[in-house]
């Protein structure tokens, strides 16, 4: 009886006062067994690139209600390593490179994905013998505005022997080798190794990781058609620095602006006691930082936290950034927990990395991962892919969730996309309760079990972090109000809260 009357009155505290109820779930555009990454094949089909339950790697042609048009299944690329990112190429064509291995040589092959799902190959004339087969990281490709490739590699050599070194090639279209260079430099490492556009498309800059003794550094490698450096901007996360990580990042150059966008995660290093080096040693990989660098010097011009929590959070991965045509940004990442998240999350920013709004959508029983594919499409609605683990399932699903540009107009209209705009973690929790919300003009009230007010005040920070040490254990109520232009209040989010 005593739970029954402790339901009851949660239920009534979480509706009293008009409390929000998501009208739907975010709609779960397109599933399969495994999702790699997706692009706008035209201006309303998408093409995705992913795997059905026999690992089989596919294609898939889907129109913009989600209904399946057509698919292909990829064989030449089944026992083969795979960049595994679709791109636009520069002739608006699209299509995706495929790294082949075979008799410890690498091979490349650009593929391009016709309308009715018909491929062309095309084979590099170019055979490697020196790659690092057992780090992939250091495989990046970009085109230039000429219709030029660039590829790049760890060399074996090179690792084996405890130094590290990239190998960068250029390919004209036709996939004959124009000209190479050994990136031969003491910083890089296995750290991250990212390869992007220059702003004015005419070369391609590489950002490396490496030791820098207390802690990782990078380093921005500007190269021109040529290859030869023409840049070279050290410590490139001054700002943030050295909270910085590398590892699982994106980079993205923004093509309306030529800035250079990245959402990765920050890590917490201090040195190892029991190291006589005095290496680093990881406290914990936490949080997502968010960083700007302008077109020219490649200077860190702003950074912004995307989580804030001492609960490890997913990173970003590649292709989790996209741009709409005014410039703004668009990214997405997991929150509350490492590797397997508990909570989807997308911000939109302005150019400046201003926060105009960022909404967040969780399951129960439910755990989301491997956030790597965002893509606006040309009215505006975002398509997110990440695989879902359910408590009663094995394995994972891939799934796309269509979010329309509406969500993120205002709360209502994220309610009636099924996000909400404000999000208590962790939860459970024990000594700290956060509150997360861009909202302006807001507040947060928190009741016990029994209906009473134990915690109220104004946010004013993207995060308001509540000390709840001396709270007792069991179930809370939050409530976030915002004041509206008539001075009344009313309740844009609510929810429960464990402590432990």
């Amino acid at each position: 009886m005593k739970n029954v009357r402790l339901y009851t009155l949660l239920a009534l505290l979480l509706t009293a006062g008009g409390a929000t109820m998501h009208a739907q779930e975010p709609r779960r555009f397109f599933e399969r067994h495994y999702i790699d990454d997706l692009i706008f094949m035209n201006e309303n089909d998408l093409l995705v690139l992913g795997a059905d339950e026999a690992a089989y790697v596919a294609i898939y042609k889907v129109d913009e209600n989600g209904e399946l048009i057509n698919m292909v299944v990829l064989p030449s690329i089944q026992d083969n390593n795979s960049l595994r990112h679709l791109a636009r190429f520069g002739d608006g064509s699209v299509g995706l490179f495929v790294t082949k291995y075979s008799n410890d040589t690498i091979h490349l092959q650009k593929m391009t994905v016709h309308e009715d799902l018909s491929v062309d190959t095309m084979d590099f004339n170019w055979v490697g013998y020196d790659f690092y087969r057992f780090l992939a990281g250091g495989e990046q490709w970009v085109e230039d505005a000429l219709g030029n490739y660039y590829y790049s590699y760890y060399v074996d050599t090179l690792w084996t022997s405890g130094h590290h070194g990239l190998r960068i090639l250029k390919f004209d279209g036709n996939g004959e080798l124009l000209t190479e260079r050994l990136l031969d430099d003491p910083v890089p490492s296995s750290s991250g190794c990212y390869m992007f556009p220059t702003p004015d498309m005419m070369g391609c800059r590489i950002v490396l990781a490496g030791n820098g003794g207390k802690s990782t550094i990078y380093n921005c490698y500007t190269l021109d058609g040529d290859l030869n450096t023409v840049a070279v901007k050290e410590n490139i996360d001054q700002l943030s620095y050295p909270l910085q990580c590398g590892w699982q990042a994106c980079f993205r150059m923004n093509p309306y602006n030529g800035r250079t966008y990245t959402i990765n995660m920050e890590v917490e290093v201090i040195p190892d006691p029991n190291d006589p080096y005095g290496n680093p040693l990881v406290v914990h990989n936490q949080d997502v930082l968010m960083s700007m660098f302008d077109a020219e010097n490649f200077e860190q011009l702003a950074y912004i936290w995307g989580i804030t929590s001492e609960i490890p959070c997913t990173p970003g991965k590649p292709n989790s950034i996209d741009f709409a045509e005014n410039g703004d940004v668009y990214m997405a990442s997991g929150m509350d927990k490492w590797f397997f998240s508990k909570s989807l999350y997308i911000v939109h920013l302005d150019e400046d990395l201003n926060k105009l709004q960022e909404i967040y959508y969780k399951e129960d029983g439910t755990e989301l991962m491997y956030f790597g594919g965002l893509r606006l499409s040309s009215n505006g609605d975002i398509f997110v892919k990440c695989q879902v683990a359910k408590s009663n399932m094995t394995g994972t699903t891939g799934a796309i969730f269509r979010v329309p540009k509406e969500a993120f107009d205002g709360i209502e209209e994220a309610h009636d996309a099924g996000f909400a705009v404000a999000l208590a973690y962790p939860n459970p929790g024990k000594n700290v309760l956060n509150i997360r919300t861009v909202l302006q003009n807001a507040r947060v009230e928190v009741y016990d079990m029994n209906g009473r007010l134990v915690h109220s005040q104004t946010l004013t920070e993207n995060v308001t972090a509540i000390e709840a040490g001396d709270w007792a254990e069991g179930v809370y109520v939050w409530k976030v109000m915002v004041g509206t232009s008539a001075g009344s209040t009313t309740l844009a989010e609510s929810g429960k809260w464990i402590k432990e």
